[in-house]
């Protein structure tokens, strides 16, 4: 087969495994996303594989990109409702004692800015899109994705940060 060949394969491909993620439950954002991040794990992998061999192997790897997406979408929902929901109006019913990383959770989000806890609550308590979260700010889907990354990254050396001040090692 011949690299032309080979690139018609691909894109073929793409699109199959796009159209699958999507019947079995992915937003096409999502799928789009998740086909785009599966070939740069096949390119940085410098993986050739025959044409036989190459179908199978993209379904597998779109199909564990995407399990890890949901879970970690899921994640940080629950985070969100857990700290920044309407819960938080209210003072918490008795229950067990929060947990170090709680703690610095919810001391984390405390710290972060209030536009950026709102980032949080829009992208996984409500549950929009990039694209809602785009219209909304006015700038490009991609954009809106870097802002949300940024944001949980800027939330992660924030908790670190906690767990230091706590005297607790990371």
């Amino acid at each position: 087969m011949n690299l032309a060949d080979y690139e018609t394969l691909v894109a073929q491909l793409a699109v199959e495994i796009r159209r699958y993620l999507v019947s079995r439950g992915a937003d096409p954002e999502t799928a789009a996303d998740i086909v785009q991040d599966m070939f740069v794990k096949v390119l940085e992998s410098d993986l050739v594989l025959p044409p036989e061999k190459l179908r199978p192997y993209l379904y597998r790897v779109a199909w564990s990109t995407y399990l890890d997406a949901y879970r970690r979408r899921q994640r940080y929902r629950q985070l969100v409702d857990r700290y920044l929901g309407p819960a938080l109006q209210r003072p918490p019913a008795p229950s067990a004692p929060p947990t170090v990383a709680d703690q610095a959770l919810q001391r984390g989000l405390a710290r972060l800015k209030p536009r950026d806890r709102q980032l949080l609550i829009h992208r996984y308590s409500e549950e929009w899109s990039f694209r809602q979260l785009a219209r909304a700010l006015n700038i490009t889907e991609g954009a809106a994705k870097m802002r949300v990354y940024r944001v949980q990254r800027k939330l992660e050396r924030l908790m670190r940060r906690v767990y230091r001040e706590d005297g607790h090692r990371i």
